[in-house]
């Protein structure tokens, strides 16, 4: 006991000394974790607690980026495979990290996704099934107005010393609502977030401006320069590159040279029309490059302060690209890679989004997983193993502990991923509009209606495009499958009638099983 009171003495002191002359912020947990054996001398146990405040800067926690991107698709990157779009910052976060082929986000769009990065859940569990834009559209699809702050990572992650910042588009709350919690009640210490959001903050109605990625990174920044010397949580959520995009005359010039008529569903009315008419591909194009050179600017900031070598840098996006969107003049110039599907589609290329995870002190360079099968709904907690965080035991969760496949040991899930999506899917006729409910487990993919019209399965390992249905040829896959998304989708809280464009009248499948793969696929 006197060993612990001298201990506990020492701390004391050093605490109050450190925080009056050095700002230095210190966890008395962790402190203490630190402190092997304790002698009975005086000197001694002063050269413990000294060897233990070293060991405790040695052994932070990790910072955590994450830098997610709104409606950017699998092929729209240089380490992606892109070839025209000059991403060079981003691609050496990939060759400096780790890089996923074969991650999904939980929903084919914004809100729903976002909320399982939150929670570890399935969107659907939680009643999440589209944009949570306002009351009148929240009721039409049976939806809450706002996430449920109670299960938050970012609670999980404050609660255990991490400050936690929150710059960008959020979409988990109904904007001017009064019931709507409030940043803190989700463990958001500082943020800054859009007008459409409910904590509106620097956007002005109606403006397009072409520097959103530029001030979303300078909070961001600002945020980590307040917090060099204890450990941060950083979601930097960028809006772009969703619609509608009106890149500067200085973000356009690289791609002078590109072109590409409008797309004939483009409504002139209602999109600000760029003022060169240059065309989708250009604005797209400096549009992503803009959001790199952004990402770029924060990389530098945390190889200044010294940080890099213990903060982790996630890069994702929410959803696959925007294709056919009546209201956006570049919506078609996103890329899915090989993959059939878009944003609102639950075939690869509405679900299937690049994934970077670089963190130099635990993650070796260059390597690309490309068999591991990860989700956003993974995310909690395998960030909270990582950091070393408990997960209290009540707590439901539809994702698993990932944490040895993003620190570069590929790993076998051992629960299938499962989506629904009730909206009307989007895109161009059979090629993108899927049936509403879709399933990944190891090779397989499987997409179904509730009502069993529409089975789709695919081999996705051999046909990436999912452009061969196998499930005539594989009864009894369909029929194990089948019975295990069935049977989840009976379990949710809420039901709702299958949408027109996902329905079993609305594209018959060729008799021959296969459809023509599209030239763009």
């Amino acid at each position: 006991m006197a060993v612990h009171k001298c201990v506990g003495l020492i701390y004391s002191f050093l605490v109050s000394f450190f925080v009056e002359k050095e700002k230095l912020i210190m966890d008395r947990r962790h402190f203490l974790k630190q402190i092997g054996t304790y002698t009975l001398g005086a000197q001694l146990c002063m050269g413990a607690v000294a060897s233990a405040l070293a060991k405790n800067r040695a052994k932070q926690p990790p910072n955590v980026v994450f830098i997610l991107v709104d409606d950017l698709g699998w092929g729209d990157l240089g380490c992606y495979g892109n070839r025209n779009i000059k991403t060079p910052n981003i691609d050496r976060l990939a060759k400096q990290g780790l890089l996923f082929t074969h991650y999904y986000t939980s929903s084919p769009v914004c809100s729903p996704t976002r909320a399982s990065l939150i929670t570890g859940r399935f969107p659907s569990t939680l009643g999440i099934h589209c944009a949570m834009d306002h009351q009148k559209w929240n009721a039409q699809y049976g939806m809450p107005d706002y996430l449920d702050p109670q299960l938050s990572l970012l609670k999980l992650l404050q609660s255990d010393g991490y400050s936690v910042g929150h710059f960008g588009k959020w979409h988990l709350g109904v904007p001017y609502n009064p019931g709507t919690p409030t940043p803190k009640e989700y463990g958001i210490d500082e943020y800054a977030t859009l007008a459409t959001d409910p904590w509106p903050d620097y956007r002005r109605p109606g403006a397009y401006r072409s520097e959103w990625a530029q001030n979303n990174i300078d909070a961001a920044i600002t945020f980590i320069e307040k917090h060099p010397k204890e450990p941060f949580y950083l979601n930097v959520w960028l809006y772009d590159v969703h619609c509608t995009l009106d890149p500067s005359d200085e973000q356009m010039e690289p791609y002078k040279d590109r072109w590409k008529p409008l797309p004939s569903h483009a409504d002139k009315n209602r999109v600000p029309m760029h003022r060169d008419h240059k065309g989708a591909i250009q604005i797209y194009s400096a549009a992503v490059t803009n959001v790199d050179t952004q990402v770029g600017r924060l990389i530098d900031k945390l190889n200044h302060l010294g940080l890099s070598e213990n903060t982790i840098i996630v890069f994702s996006s929410d959803n696959g690209q925007c294709k056919m969107s009546p209201t956006c003049a570049h919506s078609a110039a996103g890329s899915a890679g090989p993959f059939r599907g878009c944003k609102g589609s639950l075939y690869e290329g509405g679900t299937r989004v690049p994934f970077i995870i670089r963190w130099p002190e635990k993650i070796p360079a260059g390597i690309v997983d490309d068999t591991t099968i990860i989700s956003s709904v993974d995310f909690l907690p395998s960030v909270c193993s990582i950091a070393e965080i408990g997960i209290p035991k009540k707590t439901k969760l539809d994702g698993e502990d990932m944490s040895s496949a993003l620190l570069g040991k590929p790993k076998k899930r051992t629960r299938p991923l499962m989506w629904e999506f009730r909206y009307n899917p989007t895109g161009a006729g059979i090629l993108d509009c899927s049936p509403m409910l879709a399933m990944r487990e190891g090779k397989w993919k499987l997409l179904m209606n509730p009502d069993r019209s529409r089975v789709e399965l695919y081999d996705i390992i051999k046909d990436v495009s999912e452009v061969d249905n196998v499930a005539e040829a594989n009864k009894k896959v369909v029929a194990e499958m089948s019975l295990s998304l069935l049977t989840w989708h009976k379990s949710l809280p809420s039901k709702d009638k299958i949408p027109p464009r996902a329905g079993k009248n609305a594209y018959p499948w060729p008799k021959s099983g296969k459809i023509k793969k599209n030239k763009n696929l």
